[in-house]
């Protein structure tokens, strides 16, 4: 077989598809003019470069012909036992199993979408497949605005649930004790608190202008995550706010510094002061007496009494210090918030409804006590 009728059969895999009896043929070929070599190889003046060359390609179309027939008994197995889907590769079918909401891709279609402009068929089934859930991209981008604008979240336990649930709080801790060697051990009485979480809706609608079409993918999903996050952030950190101080115990009617000492000292843990930004300023601040100690400092900003780090939250009412241990709030919410969009005729305008599931009670009521001036 010369070298050039060897390089006509590059694409023996293709044709062996259109017709598998050309395999059969071929490899009985091949096996022909293997078995037929080494008696050329005796010959005298024998090309031994050449026939070294053809028994390599010889091996190599073989190995590729078997390997057509063993493909092929593949796909047809696939189609016999209903699996023939496994091997439909056409472009639009990979491109939407891209397409998932975890993709870059689907979170530009899904912005699109709630821009109300036009998808392409692939998109459009992407989205529907999908049930149109939230693009994971821009969820994380709103939850990191919500995160940054009710910092509470951090320092509080959150647990990421968007059905009511049952959440137990250690309550009553008894020390531990010494023990008499070979003497019985009774268990300590500790309790535990039961809490109940019924997550709820947080909602915020924003109505906006056909202009919303004409902004950019990155532009509108930067606005969408700022004006959604910081609204439902406010309301978080006003349920929390507001279900603190309603559980904490009054540790006077003064904000001095025998009160802020005796405040400090009736709660443990990991305490923080919440105050808003009016009270830091006119009320704690003044207890600075640089010519005794330093009652009041600021780090980077933050400002610290006796120590305690002070958390402002406009949520605080005036004439109001708190201070407890954060980790004993206790909150359920949702991993991601979702966003649904709805067109306005009336107004030729487009609404866009921010939504998350929260809830928040106190575990140890113990962990949180207040000053409240005149109260």
């Amino acid at each position: 077989m010369s070298i050039t009728k060897r390089g006509k059969l590059a694409g023996i895999g293709l044709q062996f598809f259109a017709d598998p009896s050309y395999g059969a043929d071929r490899l009985a070929e091949i096996e022909a003019r293997l078995a037929a070599i080494p008696a050329e190889l005796e010959k005298e003046g024998a090309d031994l470069d050449a026939l070294k060359t053809e028994v390599r390609n010889l091996k190599e179309e073989r190995k590729r012909i078997v390997d057509a027939a063993e493909t092929r008994k593949q796909i047809l197995n696939d189609i016999s036992s209903g699996g023939g889907t496994v091997v439909r590769t056409l472009p639009n079918q990979q491109e939407e199993r891209k397409l998932t909401p975890d993709t870059e891709e689907y979170r530009s279609l899904w912005l699109r979408k709630l821009q109300g402009k036009e998808l392409s068929d692939v998109e459009q089934r992407a989205y529907t497949n999908a049930n149109g859930a939230i693009a994971v991209m821009t969820a994380n981008a709103i939850m990191s605005v919500v995160r940054d604008h009710a910092p509470i979240l951090s320092r509080m336990t959150v647990i990421y649930s968007a059905v009511n649930l049952t959440y137990y709080v250690e309550g009553t801790n008894n020390e531990a004790e010494d023990h008499t060697e070979n003497a019985s051990i009774t268990a300590a009485a500790d309790t535990l608190t039961k809490i109940q979480l019924v997550p709820a809706e947080i909602v915020k609608m924003i109505q906006v202008s056909e202009a919303a079409k004409l902004m950019s993918v990155p532009a509108f999903e930067a606005w969408l995550a700022k004006t959604l996050g910081e609204a439902i952030a406010r309301k978080i950190n006003s349920k929390c706010i507001t279900a603190l101080l309603g559980s904490a115990a009054s540790a006077g009617t003064a904000i001095d510094t025998a009160s802020v000492q005796a405040l400090l000292g009736s709660v443990k843990g990991e305490i923080t002061i919440l105050c808003n930004r009016k009270t830091l300023y006119t009320k704690l601040l003044p207890l600075q007496d640089n010519s005794k100690s330093s009652i009041v400092r600021f780090d980077g900003g933050v400002a610290i009494v006796y120590g305690v780090e002070v958390m402002p939250d406009d949520n605080v009412p005036d004439d109001t210090v708190a201070a407890g241990d954060l980790s004993k709030l206790i909150g359920a919410m949702a991993e991601d918030v979702t966003v649904r969009q709805g067109y306005d005729i009336d107004t030729n305008s487009t609404k866009y409804l921010g939504v998350a599931v929260f809830d928040v009670k106190v575990g140890l009521a113990s962990a949180f006590a207040k000053l409240t001036a005149g109260g």
